[in-house]
């Protein structure tokens, strides 16, 4: 699994609450999970701080490389 830093601005995250406002991993349209017993990070799964996270999610019917190129733009 990838260090939890944001997809968008690079930020890394603090995961000691339950907060959105935290951010936290999104799974988009092109997810593939890892096979049995295989170390990494998955296809398709990305982390996103507190300000990018709810735009995230709202585009996680998209493969995660376009969704991020939305939020991008839209910044």
């Amino acid at each position: 699994m990838k260090p939890p830093v944001c997809e968008i601005c690079q930020k890394r995250l603090t995961l000691d609450s339950d907060s959105e406002s935290t951010g936290g991993l999104v799974w988009f349209k092109n997810y593939q999970p890892l096979p049995p017993r295989m170390v990494g990070h998955p296809k398709g799964i990305g982390w996103f701080c507190g300000v990018h996270y709810k735009q995230a999610q709202t585009l996680n019917n998209l493969d995660m490389t376009d969704a991020i190129q939305q939020i991008k733009s839209s910044l």
